[in-house]
């Protein structure tokens, strides 16, 4: 399990090194996707189960039978629950994407994932230390699992440490929230982002960055030539505004994730938006001397009501019952902004 420390969450991981003195039963590391949250939770797991912790006890030794264990993904003190479609796609669970897959089962933490859960926190420990269980992200709980953990949250074990990864903790249960201690993690400062972007090599940085809402480890993710090519195709598409244009566009990428069509909307949709209220554009930058153009001669009003019905297509859009249909409807009424 590998944990590198992205130098923007450096202070955070001082504050959680701190925590050791005085260890909560429950953490709460919340923020935006793609800012590197799971990696530091995993960088704390080692930490929390090593028995020769260095640098006055902020890292891991690496030597030790515990982070040997660790190492193998092997440890018989530690658990890591997530959904079953994360298990075969580690890169995805590093890089913090989840809200790109779908909301199906096999998307969830299960009420049997948690009961197991439950046994293994009851349990002695191997080693004599801490038993320590990783959930991410917990927003993944299913109803039945959130109040089966519930249960632990409310009357922990000595000696167990839950920590909880959260990209929407909005999305968690009230009682779940005020049972863990929140740390709260920000976007790094873009100039900072953009330099560990480039120092990594990243293809397109700036435009990558601000398509990631400023999130540098889903930038990264972003670069994949393949995504950057369906993207500029679709967008591209966009610049046509016509009836016909419209639905020869939905023709052609009907196929396409939908997931992935309504994202690229909402981005461009709100860029139209702001650039008629502020004159400033926030996600697709590549484009933006065309979205100046379209933005001149969109009606506002058809453009509020436009993020309306993209917001439900939004929530539909993991299992659209004809893909085709649905998109040919949004995209008439995109063409309709410009009429």
């Amino acid at each position: 399990m590998s944990s590198p420390l992205h130098p923007w969450n450096d202070n955070l991981w001082q504050r959680l090194v701190q925590l050791r003195v005085q260890l909560p039963h429950a953490l709460l590391l919340h923020g935006r996707a793609g800012i590197g949250k799971l990696a530091v939770a995993e960088r704390f797991v080692r930490l929390l189960l090593c028995e020769q912790p260095q640098a006055g006890g902020s890292v891991a030794c690496g030597q030790c039978p515990s982070c040997h264990w660790m190492g193998q993904g092997s440890h018989p003190d530690f658990r890591k629950l997530q959904p079953a479609a994360l298990e075969d796609d580690d890169a995805a669970d590093s890089i913090e994407t989840p809200e790109r897959k779908s909301a199906t089962a096999g998307q969830q933490i299960s009420v049997a994932q948690i009961r197991s859960l439950n046994e293994f926190v009851h349990l002695s420990t191997h080693r004599g230390g801490l038993r320590v269980a990783l959930i991410h992200p917990a927003e993944a709980l299913n109803n039945a699992a959130a109040n089966a953990l519930l249960k632990t949250l409310e009357e922990p074990p000595a000696h167990v440490v839950l920590i909880l990864v959260s990209h929407h903790p909005s999305r968690l249960l009230p009682t779940i929230l005020s049972r863990c201690h929140q740390l709260r993690f920000t976007l790094p400062d873009p100039t900072d982002a953009l330099a560990w972007l480039n120092q990594h090599k990243v293809q397109h940085a700036a435009a990558c960055l601000a398509q990631a809402g400023g999130a540098p480890l889903l930038a990264q993710q972003l670069a994949e030539t393949d995504y950057q090519a369906r993207r500029q195709a679709f967008l591209t598409g966009l610049l046509q505004v016509s009836v016909a244009d419209s639905l020869r566009l939905a023709e052609q990428h009907a196929k396409h994730s939908m997931v992935e069509l309504i994202h690229w909307l909402q981005q461009w949709q709100h860029d139209l938006l702001s650039l008629q209220l502020t004159g400033q554009l926030r996600y697709q930058v590549d484009f933006a001397a065309q979205l100046r153009g379209l933005a001149g001669r969109a009606n506002l009003i058809r453009l509020l009501a436009f993020e309306r019905r993209l917001q439900a297509a939004r929530a539909s859009a993991q299992h659209p019952l004809n893909p085709q249909m649905v998109l040919e409807d949004v995209l008439l009424e995109y063409a309709n902004l410009f009429v």
